[in-house]
This record gives C-alpha cells, structure tokens and sequence, in this order.
C-alpha cells in the first residue's frame, strides 16, 4: 500500500483528489492537513465522501509516515510550506499549486508530470512532480504528437474555455490569479513545454481564456498551419497515442458527457487541405484529467502501477 498524505484539503481540485484516494485500491490516507479547524471530519469538507473516510483534519504533517505528500494549496502556502519543511530523503511530492511549472532554478529536480508526455521519466525514479496547469495540459496534449514529429512550425493560436467549477469565488479567479492573468501564465508553460517537446520551435503562442456554464468542461481549441495533409496528422495522433490509457481521438462534435466524471481527453482534428490550418479540439474534465486526476496518474506511475488504477471513473451520459 501506498501511504499518503495530503497538505490543504478545501479546494475543489483537492476535494476531488480526496474522493478518487479513499477509494483507491492501492492507497492508505494516513493524515490530511488544512486551514479547517484540527479535528473537523473530513466528511464535513469534502462533499459525497460520507460513509467512506472518518479521517479528520490533522494538526501536522507526519511526514515520516507517508511515502507519498500531495500539496494541493495555493502557489504562496505550497512555497511557504517547502521552505518550512525537513523533507525525509525518498518522499515523494506531488505539487498542485504550479508554483514549480516552469524552470526557476529551484534546488529540487522538478518533473513536469504530464504523464502523456513524460510517462518514462516519472516511471524511472522522479521524485518531485509537478502537474500541469488544466489549460496548458489540454494545449499540450492536443499538440503534442506534431510537437514531437517536429512539425510545429508556424504560430500556435490555442481558444480555452473553462467551466465555472474551475472558477474560484464570485471574482471569478482562477488559481487565485484573474483571468487575463491566469491565460499568460498558461500560455508561457505551453511555450516553455513544447520547446521541451521540440526544441525547434521558436514560433508564437497566443493563449485566450473565457469562462462557460458548463460546470466541469474545460474545452481548447488550437490552430495552426501544416503542411502535412488529414490522414496522414491522424496516424501520427493514432501512434502516438494508441497505447496511453486516457485520450482518444474522435470523429464527432464532443460533449459534455463524453468526459465529464472521467479522467479522460478526446480530440478531434480537423484539416482544411486548402489552406493547410489544421485546427485541434481537446476536451477534459478540468477538476479531473484538468487536476487531481493527473495526479493520481503520476502517483500510479512513480509506484510502478497501471495507469488506469483507481481512474475507472464513470462520465455522467446526460
């Protein structure tokens, strides 16, 4: 069994990450950690876990008695935290704050995990993990496969629309950040991911946001021209993805329900021949494959797990 324990439990994203650990087959939550007062049960935080968890909200980190510790609060507590922590040597820590997205020359060894674009390496020993922002993941993974064939080459324009679960408060921010603010800093890790992915790429990127009334839908549309023509973009998005575990591609429109409650994300392509655009629609749950999600995914990966354990979540089919 996996022990884990959990720093900041009152977000929405790790509210999610909480229901999927209780219930994960290979994991024991040994010790939540909050800003709620020491001793609430969890059940009364986290909603649709009553029943399953009498944990309550512990005073401290035990972090001696864990393998694995998510931290799941803001980029400024998850900062303060590792400053304050003595980390035991061989834990194993899943940052959700974003604060380690990009290279800022810190003392860990930071692993960007995105699972679909660096499953090797957190198969093989990392350590220190962070997950991806949900805009820049589902940017990302509807790129990746030209990234990595080295065939993007011309201005990348990337629409995101994002549902109100994903918003925080009536200010309507997002990870704390307005809106405006919340797309530059998706945008810059997009830049800085895919320089990793094709070290060639040296094109612009743009990066819009707006917020929608589906709850849970985060939706990217990206596009770009390529001069390589329909299917032959397929069979590269077909390899490329034919053996992970969750994105697919489609040949509808996609809805809501295709994704919502799961871990994963559809794309569809669509190549206008005549001009060469090739425009790219990638469509996840942001609370899920958008977050914890994903970091169950890397947490399944760091243990030598499959992928899909504890991820067989259902969509909802209305």
């Amino acid at each position: 069994m996996i022990k884990v324990g959990l720093i900041g439990c009152e977000d929405l994203r790790a509210a999610e990450l909480l229901r999927i650990l209780i219930n994960h087959p290979d994991v024991e939550l040994r010790w939540v950690c909050g800003s709620s007062p020491v001793g609430t049960r969890l059940d009364q935080i986290v909603p649709g876990i009553i029943g399953e968890c009498d944990l309550e909200v512990s005073h401290e980190a035990s972090l001696d008695d864990v393998d694995l510790v998510y931290l799941c609060g803001t980029r400024e507590t998850v900062a303060a935290q590792l400053s304050s922590m003595d980390l035991p040597d061989g834990l194993r820590v899943i940052d959700m704050s974003g604060i380690h997205h990009l290279d800022h020359g810190t003392d860990k060894p930071w692993i960007y995990g995105l699972s679909e674009m660096q499953r090797r390496v957190l198969v093989h020993e990392s350590q220190w993990v962070t997950v991806p922002g949900s805009a820049a993941a589902a940017s990302l993974l509807a790129v990746m496969p030209v990234a990595r064939n080295l065939l993007l080459n011309s201005p990348l324009a990337l629409n995101v629309v994002v549902g109100m679960s994903a918003l925080d408060g009536e200010d309507k921010t997002l990870d704390g950040m307005a809106l405006d603010t919340w797309a530059k800093d998706q945008q810059q890790e997009v830049e800085y991911a895919l320089r990793q992915c094709q070290s060639s790429f040296d094109q612009p990127v743009t990066l819009t946001v707006a917020p929608i009334s589906d709850r849970r839908t985060l939706a990217v549309t990206a596009r770009f021209k390529c001069n390589v023509d329909g299917p032959m973009i397929r069979q590269l998005y077909e390899q490329y993805y034919g053996d992970h575990n969750f994105v697919f591609l489609v040949d509808r429109p996609i809805v809501t329900a295709d994704v919502e409650n799961t871990n994963k994300c559809l794309i569809r392509l669509e190549k206008d021949e005549a001009t060469g655009m090739l425009t790219i629609h990638a469509v996840m749950d942001v609370l899920l494959k958008g977050s914890a999600g994903t970091a169950v995914h890397v947490m399944n990966l760091l243990f030598g797990l499959h992928e899909r354990v504890g991820l067989s979540l259902k969509a909802t089919g209305c």
